[in-house]
């Protein structure tokens, strides 16, 4: 078994734009040889939503910074610094920054191979990849 340790700082991750101004900061992944989880941070500009998908693995999502409407299913709450959800896979989910400034969450996923299902279309897609983008949607205000 390969045994591998990072320093992962903020600065040095990988940014990869989602489309919107949404952007993840990947920091586990099979890129770092992770083999059981995929995590990273996501940037969500003021009133835009990461749309309503689901995933193939279990999620965990921690507010960091900001205010974000956080639909669950048929549920919907707002969560500030450190509010966290679980989510079990297959369930839908949505994610709006309903606050002033630029939120931060911190995702977690309980596999190292994910899949984003866009509820819209009923498309899958690997997480990160070029087809993982959230396209042209409109602001909530």
């Amino acid at each position: 078994m390969d045994k591998q340790a990072h320093f992962l700082p903020f600065e040095s991750l990988p940014k990869i734009s989602r489309g919107n101004g949404i952007v993840n900061h990947l920091i586990a992944s099979r890129q770092v040889g992770a083999r059981a989880i995929h995590t990273g941070i996501s940037e969500l500009p003021v009133g835009v939503p990461a749309p309503r998908h689901s995933h193939n693995a279990e999620e965990q999502v921690t507010v960091l910074e900001g205010t974000v409407k956080i639909t669950l299913g048929e549920r919907e709450q707002l969560w500030r610094r450190f509010d966290s959800t679980y989510v079990a896979a297959g369930v839908e989910h949505e994610l709006v920054n309903v606050g002033e400034d630029t939120a931060f969450v911190l995702v977690v996923y309980g596999s190292a191979d994910v899949n984003r299902t866009f509820a819209a279309t009923g498309h899958s897609v690997e997480i990160g990849s070029d087809a993982d983008r959230f396209g042209d949607r409109v602001v909530v205000t």
